[in-house]
């Protein structure tokens, strides 16, 4: 469970949180750290990650240390997709001084990442990393497929974390039952883990924040997609609205890779295929396009962006067609063929 591990820092007072609560993840997990500064100043750069470092040197956790010129949106995404990353933390007031709380930079990141992406609150007094960063945990549920495969990841994290769990469901409570006794008996007990579970009716996001407020969690666990958010969007409207209200940590755990029997007519995904990614298109006709995910600038992973129907690249914004014809650049060829 999160064996490859980046924190996001940009040196400030806020960012403590973020690099204490990361190099506690990497050691509990024994995981690999990848630390990424983006910096405006080269000569400020080695000063805003010292506190960092030193931290991760007393916790006898290993680093591997990037820093960028980039903007901090590219740098992170970028060093994610080098680093193949498994989860990215980083602190919700972003890596730009003066952002706002939940910035630009931090929804970038939090839409575009490649993988789970944890976001943690500025605490009064910086978090202690002698034991696990986090004992009580929220998991939010509908049902979904991806929403499962959320709840799943939040079940493998508590057990890792020796964490208690409750599942929270927010909607009608004869279907909340059916739901919740069904991801209990499917998953919580396959990582035996023991679950407390909690129906709320209501509109979701505004729920899950109250449920998490109201019982005192230190970590609430949505997916990306589903709880019922917009269809179209990178990250659903109820995750997102979680992740930016909310006054605990939220990690929002990526749940739209997909098998190929998960694409329908019209649509695309990035199907793991191996030791690589592969960007799958199925047209209207029933034709599969196996396409690399790699975008031909500089490499990062592109997503599907069912909107717009085309192939984006988080990065620096290219743009594919559906079978990989470059629509905006600054990409220059289009993505090639591959298999599965």
């Amino acid at each position: 469970m999160y064996k490859r591990i980046l924190l996001a820092t940009d040196g400030s007072p806020t960012a403590e949180t973020a690099e204490r609560v990361g190099i506690a993840l990497a050691r509990t997990t024994k995981g690999k750290l990848t630390l990424v500064h983006a910096y405006e100043d080269a000569a400020r750069a080695e000063g805003a990650v010292s506190r960092a470092l030193a931290i991760a040197e007393a916790e006898g956790v290993k680093v591997s240390l990037v820093v960028s010129s980039d903007d901090p949106s590219s740098a992170v995404l970028g060093a994610a997709e080098d680093a193949n990353a498994e989860l990215i933390v980083l602190g919700s007031r972003g890596l730009l001084h003066g952002e706002q709380v939940f910035g630009s930079v931090v929804r970038k990141i939090a839409t575009h990442a490649p993988c789970d992406v944890l976001l943690t609150r500025a605490r009064a007094s910086a978090p202690s990393t002698n034991g696990p960063p986090y004992r009580r945990l929220l998991v939010a549920t509908d049902g979904s497929a991806t929403a499962d495969r959320a709840a799943r990841k939040g079940f493998a994290l508590a057990k890792r974390l020796d964490a208690d769990v409750r599942l929270v469901f927010v909607g009608h409570p004869k279907t909340g039952e059916l739901v919740l006794q069904d991801t209990v008996s499917t998953m919580a007990e396959e990582e035996s883990v023991a679950v407390e579970t909690t129906i709320r009716e209501g509109e979701p996001a505004a729920e899950i924040i109250a449920e998490a407020d109201e019982g005192g969690y230190d970590l609430v666990v949505v997916g990306n997609r589903g709880l019922a958010g917009a269809k179209a969007m990178l990250i659903g409207s109820v995750p997102l609205t979680v992740a930016e209200e909310c006054r605990t940590d939220v990690l929002i755990a990526r749940t739209i890779a997909q098998s190929l029997g998960e694409i329908g007519l019209g649509e695309g995904g990035i199907v793991t295929s191996a030791d690589h990614k592969v960007a799958v298109y199925r047209d209207p006709s029933g034709v599969v396009h196996t396409l690399s995910a790699s975008c031909t600038h500089m490499g990062c992973t592109v997503k599907w962006n069912p909107s717009e129907r085309s192939w984006d690249c988080p990065c620096h914004g290219s743009r594919f067609g559906p079978t990989g014809e470059v629509v905006n650049g600054p990409a220059a060829k289009p993505l090639p063929p591959t298999d599965l």
